[in-house]
């Protein structure tokens, strides 16, 4: 006779989401999946806002054909036809953006350099972005020898890396400015990461993009690209993928955060707090409160596990950075956009807050996807470096007003006539998933994954309730595993499987399947979830290319 256990799943993002598949593939396991928020999803949530007629998203999603196991997740859900395949990514450099910078950068505007994103980086690409954006060959060759060089570290040598500082490992700092630029907004765009991130992740990232790797079993149909990204709001993809849990009879409950959590006599009780006066949620929360679970995939943010007591060997919560999607309803599309329609993924590399953007409409990615009223196009941007100070106003994002933020965005991009950054910027809307621009952000200071702006005039001030991990060189390593057998850890902060690890949502998701394979060694139940990472193709070519490549640089390096 076959014993339920019951579980407990703590947090509906998608690391949460992917334990909680995992794990429903056994019949007899009962899990409950407990969500703060309206909706399941966490940094994934996206969606078009019927009564305000506008898109509401914290940000744009490309996926990497090299993501096992999020591509594994969507294609065990039948949710594969969700994703659309980049035709390319375009480098694009705006003549905006040495306004207040102090730096020199071509004078050139609205450069662009498209990259082929159904085939690998290849060298003549890399001397096509050299030409067009006037960046330096010494440093470009010497990135390149660094990269090389990576591919065949070692396991020692690797770890060690984990603990340093990508800037250093790469010798960024010894770049010209209008280089380093380039490369830290790439990366920062693309991956989260920063030059005081941990070096393995962002050279990591380097191989990722530059070598040819291995691909997901499971691709969408039609022709392989090297990148997917959603062909709808991304909430409508989390929504299919909640309601093919609830068939599997998983319990999902909404609206409640997780106060405190309790383990006793080897099981596992919580305290919760419903944000809704609905007394039939109440009566849930209250039925939940009093339940014993036999294990937990705590999938919480980092801030909230430190203070369960989750992470001993952590002295504080680590530091997070801003990261916010604003999204412009456009009746026509602007000239300097129009290079950008179709399926392409856009990167400003110049620009200051560090941009990604797309121009979405049902010709692109977007296909039988609902518009706003008399807008047959939207431009979705995304900026991960809001401390620094914008072009325009000459202000860090935490100074601006919206209305201030929203033509800084728009500038950036190269809307430099005032008439018509202002008419777009009108229709705009910051990030209504994650920031708040409030007086009453005192309402916010016991939540603890929220963060404040500086206070502005007349008392507002921005408050971002869900911030990006980047994982600094100084930063603790993070287990699956807890204090305790019947808990264990998943999320971005946790350290996953495979030896090309890249810091974005294939993080989460593969933290979420160690989580489930954790659970069930400890319930002796035997299934096996699947780990399998990206691994690099034709390796012994770059054991022959890594001296060669350091000569060369070296070479530089005297002529120089």
């Amino acid at each position: 006779m076959s014993t339920t256990n019951k579980i407990l799943i703590a947090g509906g993002g998608i690391s949460g989401l992917t334990a909680a598949f995992k794990l429903s593939e056994d019949p007899n396991l009962d899990i409950t999946i407990l969500e703060s928020r309206e909706n399941c999803g966490g940094k994934m949530i996206g969606y078009f806002n019927s009564d305000k007629q506008r898109f509401e998203e914290h940000s744009i999603r490309a996926l990497s054909s090299t993501y096992f196991s999020l591509f594994n997740l969507f294609d065990r859900a039948n949710l594969l036809h969700m994703l659309t395949p980049v035709d390319n990514y375009q480098f694009y450099q705006s003549s905006n953006n040495a306004v207040n910078d102090g730096q020199t950068t071509s004078k050139d505007s609205g450069n662009r350099v498209a990259i082929d994103r159904r085939a690998a980086i290849d060298l003549t690409t890399i001397e096509s972005m050299i030409t067009t954006f006037n960046l330096n060959k010494k440093d470009m060759l010497q990135l390149v020898q660094r990269i090389v060089h990576h591919v065949n570290a070692s396991d020692e040598e690797r770890a060690a890396m984990a603990h340093e500082k990508a800037g250093d490992i790469i010798g960024i700092d010894d770049f010209d400015e209008h280089t380093k630029r380039f490369i830290t907004n790439w990366f920062g765009i693309l991956t989260g990461a920063r030059m005081h991130s941990k070096a393995v992740d962002i050279m990591d990232s380097f191989v990722l993009m530059f070598l040819p790797m291995s691909e997901a079993p499971m691709l969408p149909e039609g022709e392989p690209s090297k990148s997917y990204c959603f062909n709808r709001p991304t909430s409508e993809v989390i929504e299919a993928l909640v309601n093919k849990l609830k068939t599997r009879g998983v319990k999902v409950i909404t609206q409640a955060r997780l106060l405190n959590m309790h383990h006793h006599n080897g099981k596992v009780s919580i305290e919760v707090q419903a944000s809704t006066a609905d007394h039939d949620h109440d009566l849930k929360i209250d039925t939940l409160s009093q339940q014993r679970f036999d294990a937990a995939v705590m999938a919480l943010p980092h801030e909230v596990l430190w203070k369960l007591g989750l992470m001993p060997q952590v002295k504080k919560p680590f530091n997070d950075e801003w990261s916010f999607g604003t999204q412009y309803p456009l009746s026509e599309v602007p000239e300097v956009f129009k290079p950008f329609l179709g399926k392409s993924y856009n990167l400003c590399f110049d620009a200051l807050w560090n941009i990604v953007f797309q121009v979405q409409h049902r010709d692109g990615f977007w296909q039988d996807v609902e518009f706003p009223d008399s807008f047959d196009y939207n431009l979705s941007a995304t900026c991960s470096s809001p401390f620094n100070k914008g072009a325009l106003f000459g202000k860090r994002f935490m100074e601006c007003s919206p209305e201030e933020a929203k033509e800084e965005i728009l500038y950036q991009l190269g809307v430099t006539d005032e008439a018509e950054r202002k008419g777009i910027a009108k229709g705009g809307s910051i990030d209504a998933i994650n920031l708040r621009y409030t007086d009453d952000w005192q309402a916010y200071s016991d939540i603890e994954t929220a963060e404040m702006g500086i206070l502005q005039d007349k008392g507002k001030r921005w408050v971002n309730l869900a911030q990006i991990y980047v994982r600094n060189a100084d930063d603790e390593l993070i287990d699956t595993a807890t204090q305790w057998d019947n808990i264990v850890l998943a999320g971005e902060i946790v350290s996953v499987t495979g030896r090309w690890k890249i810091p974005t949502m294939e993080q989460a998701a593969t933290s979420g399947k160690q989580a489930a394979q954790a659970l069930f060694d400890h319930l002796k139940i035997d299934k096996q979830v699947s780990l399998e990472t990206a691994t690099l193709t034709h390796k012994a070519r770059y054991k022959y290319l890594d001296p060669l490549v350091t000569a060369l640089s070296k070479t530089a390096n005297r002529l120089s």
